[in-house]
């Protein structure tokens, strides 16, 4: 049976399947690492280097992968106070942690007048709850051998800034999660599979979209959640093709269920029998003629605009303009040169919150005029009220995918850009890619927005 590791406990706030595949499955089962993974991975390698090459931080030497000995070289650096021990092996009973760091601090413990605690070097630019719940697994452990509990933990984000927490705080949801994996470790279909937005990135997609599909399970429809599913599956209701009939009477029949949300659920599952969406009939918002499409490729990592592109008119024959600002200094030059032939009264299309977050960080570095920002309208919260989909949206690869019934990533994919910079075809690649995006939002207005709702009669009311 496999130790529970930080790398568990991580998953498992993500996704409890995730974790329980990682526990029960070899590593060979699982799908290869994309270039953009790889480079994602390296760049974390070389952020964790980087800052640990400013401290004098000692690493347990031992071989590789042999954790009993790196235990035993871990307790004598622990014992013998070196202010800092970078990777940690940390081992009780049936957990190992590998924190990134360890940190002495005063106070006694039984290694003397001193004790330790967990920093963990992440590349995110804030803290998140399974980047802190791994750092309080690491904390329990470490309070195994040092016969007290750190009062404080510690996340290294990407600008440098250490974000510092009280272990106690997260200390109850920590041994929740232990426990669960252990169940998981008996039992792993106690963690059954459920589709949301980053199962596509999930090294096991390969393994639980087939098995999702075989058995027309309900979280592949549009708007679905655990509770919706397990409240339908408990009155009878267990698979796509039996929702898309589902006609209860009364709320007892439907489990309670919102009767307006039950309609968009089985309008959904019609959507997925169908294989194409549903166009919703509701007041319409107003139109958005005229308009233009900006949209940016980013560098997240980098909190860098890599091309900012235009597609003007918004419609499949618009002319389509692009930048690639050099650094950050020029991105506000290269936005106000792109848009400075745009009529002042055009409707600026976007998908996302990437476009208007990074215009409002940038006009309050240069106290610039806001009012552009009205002109901002988001499609990512049109297109999805305005029909019901063959598969749950949210990103933009997912409207296109099942708005569309086209590949999101044939023009390659979006975590991919960053990898593209540095090589003699980046700025093609990254125009490419942005003219295909853009193509892909002018039909999805066209299509969706544009589109008369469904006549199709599918629908029975609650």
């Amino acid at each position: 049976m496999k130790r529970l590791t930080g790398t568990h406990v991580y998953s498992h706030v993500k996704c409890p399947r995730l974790a329980a595949l990682d526990l029960h499955l070899d590593r060979s089962e699982r799908r290869p690492m994309s270039p953009w993974d790889e480079f994602a991975a390296r760049r974390g390698r070389e952020f964790e280097a980087q800052f640990v090459a400013t401290l004098p931080a000692v690493r347990p030497q031992h071989p590789e992968r042999d954790f009993a000995a790196g235990l035993a070289a871990t307790l004598l650096l622990l014992r013998d106070g070196v202010p800092w021990i970078h990777q940690a092996v940390l081992q009780h009973g049936d957990r190992l942690g590998l924190p990134d760091l360890l940190r002495r601090i005063p106070g006694a413990s039984a290694l003397g007048e001193h004790h330790y605690e967990v920093l963990d070097v992440k590349t995110s630019g804030r803290a998140r709850a399974d980047q802190i719940l791994q750092v309080v697994f690491y904390s329990r452990l470490l309070a195994e051998l040092q016969g007290r509990l750190p009062e404080h933990g510690a996340l290294v984000l990407k600008d440098g800034r250490e974000e510092r927490f009280a272990i106690a705080d997260f200390a109850a949801l920590g041994a929740g999660v232990e426990d669960a994996l252990r169940r998981l470790q008996q039992d792993p279909q106690q963690a059954r599979p459920f589709l949301q937005h980053h199962c596509e990135s999930c090294h096991w997609h390969d393994h639980c979209l087939p098995a999702m599909t075989a058995a027309d399970d309900l979280s592949l429809v549009q708007g679905m959640s655990r509770g919706a599913r397990a409240i339908l599956e408990s009155v009878g209701c267990r698979t796509v093709a039996e929702l898309a009939d589902f006609a209860p009477e009364g709320a007892r029949a439907r489990g309670n269920l919102d009767p307006t949300l039950l309609r968009r659920l089985r309008k959904a599952a019609q959507a997925r029998l169908l294989g194409r969406p549903l166009v919703e009939s509701r007041p319409r918002s107003q139109p958005l003629a005229p308009a233009v499409l900006v949209h940016l490729l980013t560098d997240p990592f980098a909190d860098r605009v890599l091309l900012i592109g235009l597609l003007s008119p918004a419609t499949a024959d618009g002319a389509f303009g692009y930048v690639c600002p050099p650094d950050r200094d020029a991105e506000w030059r290269a936005f106000q040169r792109l848009l400075a032939e745009v009529p002042d009264a055009a409707a600026l299309l976007h998908f996302g919150s990437a476009l208007p977050q990074w215009y409002e960080e940038q006009a309050f570095v240069r106290e610039a005029d806001l009012g552009m920002s009205v002109r901002f309208v988001d499609l990512q919260r049109r297109l999805r009220g305005a029909a019901l989909y063959p598969g749950p949206v949210q990103v933009l690869a997912d409207f296109v995918r099942h708005g569309l019934g086209r590949d999101p990533h044939r023009f390659g994919h979006a975590g991919a850009a960053a990898m593209w910079v540095d090589q003699p075809d980046g700025e093609q690649r990254l125009a490419e890619k942005a003219r295909g995006d853009l193509a892909d939002l002018a039909a999805l207005t066209q299509q969706i927005l544009g589109a008369q709702p469904a006549s199709d009669g599918l629908v029975v009311d609650a």
